[in-house]
């Protein structure tokens, strides 16, 4: 749980004090995002309460609306925010040299399977995210655009990024969703395989 530390108010001028709010709510709202983010992963959008994220932000629930619009903003913020840091990430990794059979060793893991609150949004609500409001789908669309463009680069053109990408997300999505773990793990491997093959 992210416990969040009041603003000190500054007793040397008013000014201080004001940039020190600003500050301090900046912080308050990327650690919302971030509580957003988990909840949204870990329980889907039906699932999350906006008392529980505000609570697990260290903060009262009265001051939802001092950060968001509605509940439907806060999806929608915590999306952006997500797939953006999540493409800054796969940008490192791509700078770094990791190959798309890396990623997919990586990506179709149990851990990852078993831990979605600490794992990839996309596979967690790609099934979900079709039936939420418009300003969700718009953040979730513009996510995947950004994201995809970064993965072209594992995959040298845009259509195999597409292929590869939508395999790896079906793929963590089945092995969730069945209830047999010796049919998960083959789902999982079944998909790093088809990814190697493609290279």
């Amino acid at each position: 749980m992210y416990i969040v530390k009041q603003a000190k108010v500054g007793l040397n001028g008013g000014g201080r004090a004001m940039r020190t709010s600003r500050e301090q709510v900046e912080q308050n709202r990327e650690v919302l995002l971030e509580a957003a983010g988990r909840g949204y992963r870990r329980l889907g959008f039906d699932g999350v309460r906006v008392a529980d994220v505000m609570q697990e932000a260290g903060l009262t629930h009265g001051g939802f609306y001092g950060y968001f619009a509605s509940k439907e903003d806060m999806a929608a913020q915590a999306f952006s925010h997500y797939f953006g840091l999540l493409t800054e990430r796969l940008r490192g990794r791509v700078e770094r040299g990791e190959t798309l059979a890396e990623y997919a060793e990586r990506y179709l893991s149990r851990r990852n399977r078993d831990h979605p609150d600490q794992a990839c949004l996309f596979s967690s609500l790609s099934g979900e995210v079709a039936r939420q409001p418009d300003a969700v789908r718009r953040a979730y669309t513009e996510g995947l655009e950004a994201y995809l463009a970064e993965f072209t680069n594992l995959t040298g053109n845009r259509a195999d990024a597409i292929a590869a990408f939508a395999t790896l997300i079906g793929a963590m999505s089945l092995a969730r969703a069945v209830d047999d773990d010796a049919l998960s793990r083959e789902i999982l491997e079944a998909g790093k395989r088809a990814l190697d093959a493609a290279r």
